[in-house]
């Protein structure tokens, strides 16, 4: 069976920054908008790493916006040399499930899974995603490592097999200073060309891909939350917009939805 995708573009968020209000955007409306996080957990995160890691992306979902027309499925992979599935496609109905959710994160276990096997990530999250994305109107995916392909091939035709899938943005954090950043932009961050907006720069979500990198996992914990309110379509703190996105996201940036049917 196949699935027919239609991507129709609206105009459904203004993204503006105007004195100290920040950049604002208004979300377009969607049945449901899948939230994908792949997390490093190989053996060079380290449990101390690992913990500050858990706490911002838990600290991020406590973002998610509950009061509006969407609806959010999140799913969550850990790698190393292996892949497994932490969180698999929980909808966000209200606070309660929200909080949940939080504390679920909050509370993962560190893997310490030796080798960094891309590969194994991406297939994790294929499958993850698979069981839903035939309903979703959006799929969005968060990438975050803080190492080089070390095991399994080189992840990029797993990757590939997630676009296949219906997946829609897959966005980059590259951790510290062992990453290979030409390889995450050109080969994993979708859609091309993907920009590096780690000072400062234009990416005109969800249409263009996008890759941030940061000095430690302390950096991630601050950009996730961020990332989290773009995805949403919420206001991000100026000072904090500026140095995650730079001055480039001005004026209207087409917001495009997936209409899918089997």
């Amino acid at each position: 069976m196949g699935i027919m995708n239609t991507k129709l573009g609206r105009f459904c968020a203004t993204l503006a920054i105007a004195g100290s209000v920040g950049l604002t955007a208004a979300p377009a409306k969607a049945d449901l908008i899948q939230l994908g996080f792949i997390l490093d957990g190989s053996g060079s995160i380290g449990s101390g790493n690992w913990n500050i890691i858990r706490a911002g992306l838990a600290n991020a979902v406590n973002l998610i916006p509950v009061a509006g027309e969407d609806t959010y499925e999140v799913s969550i992979v850990q790698f190393g040399a292996t892949a497994q599935t932490e969180v698999a496609n929980y909808v966000i109905t209200d606070a309660a499930s929200r909080t949940a959710l939080s504390t679920i994160v909050a509370g993962l276990v560190y893997m310490n899974g030796g080798a960094t096997n891309f590969n194994a990530a991406f297939t994790q999250m294929a499958t993850v995603l698979g069981n839903t994305i035939q309903g979703a109107d959006a799929s969005y995916v968060n990438f975050a490592t803080d190492g080089q392909q070390n095991s399994g091939g080189t992840g990029v035709a797993q990757r590939d097999a997630l676009i296949a899938l219906g997946v829609d943005n897959i966005s980059v954090e590259g951790i510290g200073s062992g990453v290979d950043q030409n390889d995450l932009m050109n080969n994993f961050c979708y859609p091309s060309a993907c920009i590096d907006i780690t000072g400062g720069g234009s990416a005109n979500f969800p249409g263009q891909g996008f890759y941030v990198g940061v000095a430690n996992a302390q950096g991630y914990a601050a950009v996730i939350g961020n990332k989290v309110r773009i995805v949403t379509g919420q206001p991000v703190p100026e000072p904090q917009m500026i140095s995650l996105l730079g001055l480039g996201l001005l004026g209207l940036v087409p917001m495009l939805r997936r209409r899918k049917s089997a």
